[in-house]
């Protein structure tokens, strides 16, 4: 096949995105695929049209790209893309509206708040967590432990986005599924010095520390895993996305958030569990290539 890889843009996490690039752009050839690196420009669909690729494998982080505008973009130029739709990938962008979703359908999330730029926003029970709606790599997230980390943590929050959630901190173990065309692949664990998986940990930290497959009891697993697909269901994913949890002291997990385009370098968390269910990493790409 002719794919063009769509990489880079202008999002905070553009570096990761041209890293999880590198990685597919190397598997595609070796699959024996034409391929064609495109950075995110202004200019991207003239590049496009140019090309006339037979899929787009789409490695964007963050907005634009993650939030479904991209994917409108080829919908229009009537490219085949990997990954979810423009629906699916704006409302997963969106916690909130995620957690809104997810909800209805009876699947456990945090509880918390949502406010707008503007709103005065209320105390809330410490610890908690502070977010931007709408950002991914954990950018402007903040674990609040002391009443006077509490504005701090709003101001950090609002500096990327008009829309932020405040949650309740659930202590216990950070844990993720990722889901490949509706069936879950082995749950990861994530185990940090500082109990956060924030930007350091995934991509600077050395002593950060995963647990392919995680040890649960099997009933915990089955349940978390049944969760996972779930979500995947109710929000009509496609290809590969992966769903982030907490699990309390009482094995009751919460689903934290869902990831449309999870990343793929050397450190993510898609293709160590891949690994774990016997998948290579060329096999993984090749399966999102053709979902």
């Amino acid at each position: 096949m002719k794919v063009v890889v769509l990489y880079g843009g202008k999002s905070p996490e553009s570096p990761i995105s041209q890293k999880s690039a590198e990685s597919v752009i190397k598997a595609l050839k070796t699959l024996g695929h034409e391929v064609f690196p495109l950075e995110l420009t202004r200019d991207v669909s003239l590049k496009l049209k140019e090309l006339k690729p037979d899929k787009v494998f789409v490695v964007l982080h963050g907005c634009p790209g993650e939030d479904g505008t991209v994917q409108g973009l080829l919908e229009i130029a009537e490219l085949p893309y990997t990954g979810c739709n423009v629906e699916t990938s704006a409302i997963c962008m969106d916690k909130d509206a995620t957690k809104r979703i997810l909800k209805t359908y009876g699947i456990p999330v945090p509880a918390g708040e949502t406010y707008f730029k503007g709103d005065e926003v209320k105390p809330f029970e410490i610890p908690c967590v502070v977010k931007p709606a709408r950002t991914g790599s954990t950018i402007g997230i903040s674990i609040v432990r002391s009443p006077s980390e509490f504005e701090k943590a709003v101001e950090e929050a609002f500096k990327f986005d008009t829309k932020i959630l405040i949650e309740e901190f659930i202590e216990g173990r950070e844990l993720t599924v990722s889901v490949v065309n509706g069936k879950a692949l082995p749950i990861v664990e994530i185990v940090t010095e500082t109990g956060f998986y924030d930007y350091d940990s995934k991509y600077k930290s050395q002593t950060t520390k995963y647990e392919v497959p995680a040890k649960l009891h099997p009933k915990t697993e089955e349940k978390i895993k049944r969760i996972a697909e779930k979500v995947y269901k109710v929000l009509e994913c496609r290809g590969a996305v992966r769903v982030d949890f907490r699990l309390d002291k009482w094995n009751s997990p919460y689903v934290l958030e869902v990831n449309t385009i999870p990343g793929l370098t050397e450190r993510s968390l898609l293709p160590k569990a891949a690994k774990a269910e016997g998948i290579t990493f060329e096999e993984l790409i090749e399966e999102m290539l053709k979902s």
